[in-house]
């Protein structure tokens, strides 16, 4: 019996038991791992899938990766065709010309079956802890090609018919440079979808593969439908963006994005070839980071599913930095490329948003994310790990709006681990992590201020652990001001060589003051460096673009965020026009009338 329209109640009872199962997928991940990837930042993907691939729904993650699983789940099929798919199967799959975006992005895909027909896929992804490419961890800014960039499976059968393949698992580990923890992230996934699974089968069982096939399907439509008509209800129009990534020299990315009636097209003609530097990103992945724009704008209180991709195009000409061709570099994709494919996607949507009456309220100032950094080496327990330091790096300062202030350090969906639990897993002793002062971009509403931190070595055996330097590079990368507002700060990432630090500890004074730290400075483009004794670690991530006229912003406003510290009193006068008192405890009404009457003039000058 096909079931075409499911009543209003049991609809919303099923399709939101659909969407917790994704959610406890997350929740099985986070608590069975054990990698600072999974268990702290949550740099992990669950999500459900129908028969031929479509996203049925998705957990907490980024957009990308529930776009890319669901390619890995097509090319599972295409790979072994339903009669060699057999109930209790589970697949790995990290090939970035198949599905995923780089190796450490490893695709364990699980199909469901209900009395021996397949009715759906769990899909889970971890970034591993290594892939044994030619840099601990695999982000690798040296690798040239491909084949430099860590073991890649086109897809294999990891565990047959119930039956873990201790062949192929422990294949797969002895390739890493940590097997132990690669290890663990496998397992995770595999109890992660084994989760899903029993879940989804218990529900087409209680309810039936008619009614279950029903509500997934009627729920992709859901979506859709309504993203559609909220389409419709923009002016036509096209829409251009550009971004410079510093890599392989300036690496420009360009977009422009058309509407019409009820359908968006990314159009990436005119982006540059595609280069020697692993920056590279997979056609998918530009799909990917286009569906989590639209996702996080138009469609941010829908149920993520198919039904966002339906309405989508994207262009993409083969041999560009947004659709590599075999056998580029990707290794250092996601964090470059991908958040720069993800800005521009944005920023193309926001300026769409801007000619709506209705929809302008929710713009958002879109930022161009951060610079990343990698370590390994033997840690304070002897033991050799790699392990990527985001203690930083999903506290960027969120965009302004039309009516408020960006939140700051407001990050993404990764959550940011705490100081205390990386210097107990690692060699590091970190000498501050602090909102960044004027980092924000000035605006009637200002954007949200970005973080910034310090690190040094403590108690490294070796006296030295190596470092990668890779994500979002580029000193004119930063958060979009709107409507007048300044863009905020971009992130940067520089190594202090032969500091103070280590003197200033000895001296039992905090080594606070970038000034008092000292040092060499070296700006770190996408490279590997090595942290020594003395040396002290500078990392500032991207702050959030301002909305409308700095001049315009309540001086109240503007005197708290120099009692915060996050904006400096030489700020407050010279780009806000408000004049603190001596002790910053009220503001000069009259000098500050002058004050902006002065730069007002000296504008229109």
């Amino acid at each position: 019996m096909l079931i075409t329209n499911v009543d209003p109640i049991t609809f919303e009872v099923l399709s939101h038991r659909i969407q917790q199962i994704t959610r406890e997928m997350g929740i099985t991940l986070e608590r069975t791992g054990g990698t600072v990837t999974t268990t702290q930042q949550h740099d992990y993907n669950a999500s459900l899938y129908r028969p031929d691939g479509e996203i049925m729904a998705a957990g907490e993650t980024y957009g990308h990766h529930v776009v890319c699983a669901g390619y890995a789940v097509k090319r599972i099929l295409e790979r072994f065709g339903r009669d060699e798919i057999y109930p209790d199967d589970i697949f790995l799959l990290n090939d970035p010309y198949l599905a995923a975006i780089h190796n450490p992005d490893v695709y364990i895909i699980s199909p469901i079956h209900c009395q021996n027909v397949l009715v759906g896929w769990s899909a889970t992804f971890v970034h591993v802890s290594d892939v044994g490419a030619m840099t601990p961890g695999g982000d690798s800014p040296e690798a040239t090609e491909i084949f430099q960039e860590g073991i890649r499976i086109p897809g294999i059968k990891l565990v047959e018919r119930g039956k873990l393949r201790r062949d192929v698992f422990d294949t797969i580990t002895h390739m890493t440079r940590q097997p132990e923890a690669v290890g663990l992230d496998l397992k995770c996934e595999i109890a992660a979808n084994n989760v899903a699974k029993a879940r989804v089968q218990s529900m087409y069982e209680q309810y039936g593969p008619e009614l279950m096939n029903a509500v997934s399907s009627q729920l992709i439509h859901y979506t859709e439908t309504i993203l559609r008509n909220r389409i419709r209800e923009i002016p036509d129009g096209s829409w251009t963006e550009t971004l410079t990534i510093e890599a392989d020299g300036d690496c420009r990315l360009f977009l422009t994005l058309k509407k019409e009636g009820d359908h968006l097209v990314f159009d990436f003609t005119g982006t540059d070839r595609q280069v020697r530097k692993g920056i590279n990103l997979p056609f998918h992945g530009t799909f990917g980071f286009c569906f989590g724009a639209v996702l996080y704008s138009l469609a941010y209180d829908l149920p993520k599913n198919h039904g966002v991709l339906r309405p989508m195009e994207v262009i993409a000409p083969k041999g560009t930095i947004v659709h590599v061709q075999y056998p580029g570099p990707i290794s250092m994709s996601t964090t470059s490329s991908g958040f720069g494919v993800g800005f521009l996607a944005s920023s193309v949507l926001m300026q769409m948003l801007a000619t709506s009456e209705k929809w302008k309220r929710e713009i958002v100032a879109p930022q161009a994310s951060h610079r990343n950094c990698r370590h390994s080496g033997v840690n304070q327990y002897g033991r050799y790990s790699p392990f990527i330091n985001m203690a930083h790096g999903a506290l960027d300062g969120n965009g302004a709006r039309v009516n408020s202030d960006g939140v700051d350090s407001g990050g993404s969906y990764m959550s940011c681990p705490n100081v205390e639990w990386m210097e107990l897993h690692y060699p590091l002793l970190y000498l501050f992590r602090r909102h960044a002062t004027d980092s924000a971009g000035a605006g009637k509403f200002r954007g949200g201020a970005g973080v910034e931190s310090a690190h040094m070595l403590h108690d490294a055996p070796e006296g030295k652990i190596r470092g990668v330097a890779f994500g979002v590079a580029g000193l004119r990368n930063s958060g979009h001001g709107m409507f007048g507002g300044y863009p905020g700060a971009p992130s940067i990432m520089v190594l202090l060589a032969k500091t103070k630090a280590n003197s200033l500890v000895e001296a039992n004074r905090p080594p606070v003051d970038l000034a008092e730290i000292g040092g060499e400075p070296r700006v770190l483009p996408y490279c590997n460096f090595e942290l020594s004794k003395d040396d002290v670690l500078y990392m500032r991530v991207a702050s959030g673009g301002g909305y409308g006229d700095p001049l315009e912003r309540e001086p109240e406003l503007v005197r708290s965020d120099v009692i915060n510290g996050l904006v400096s009193r030489e700020g407050a006068r010279d780009i806000y026009g408000v004049v603190l008192n001596g002790d910053s405890t009220q503001v000069d009404l009259a000098a500050t009338q002058r004050q902006r009457k002065k730069i007002r003039e000296a504008e229109l000058r």
